[in-house]
């Protein structure tokens, strides 16, 4: 039983599109009028999106300015990447993901799904937006904007 197992394990990995890496460009817009927002990590998801940004995430993003990254994570069938931005008492958790159901036994390819979220605290106005996607290479695009 064990060895069916790994043996299909195995297949579905040969599968073609079962192993991927989807790569994120995350495009983050501060629209505060007059104050900068500071980056911070405060756990392991984006401790993990830093380590795999490139350029990485600017500590200081100046009030109006936008600054662009990609997170390119080399897992099966998972992409994730999650920021912090804070002005003053305000802070954006902006969080957005990429998972592929894989494909069945009997052939089909992966199933891709993106997701979004911007969590607000302390009167801030955040916003995420996925741009665009790709079927084919499950590379997508996320606009997170903090007020």
């Amino acid at each position: 039983m064990k060895t069916l197992k790994t043996l299909l394990a195995v297949g579905v990995l040969a599968l073609p599109g079962a192993a991927l890496a989807a790569n994120v460009t995350v495009t983050f817009k501060n629209e505060h009028a007059s104050q900068a927002a500071t980056y911070h990590t405060t756990n392991s998801i984006e401790s993990v999106t830093y380590a795999n940004a490139n350029p990485k995430p600017s500590n200081t993003v100046e009030a109006g300015d936008t600054i662009v990254f990609t997170v390119a994570q080399i897992t099966s069938l998972v992409t994730t990447a999650q920021i912090r931005y804070k002005i003053g008492s305000k802070q954006c958790v902006f969080h957005t993901a990429f998972t592929g159901t894989p494909p069945s036994i009997l052939g089909g390819g992966v199933i891709p799904n993106w997701t979004k979220s911007a969590t607000p605290s302390g009167g801030a106005t955040c916003t995420a937006n996925i741009t665009s996607a790709n079927a084919s290479t499950f590379d997508w695009t996320v606009t997170f904007t903090m007020k």
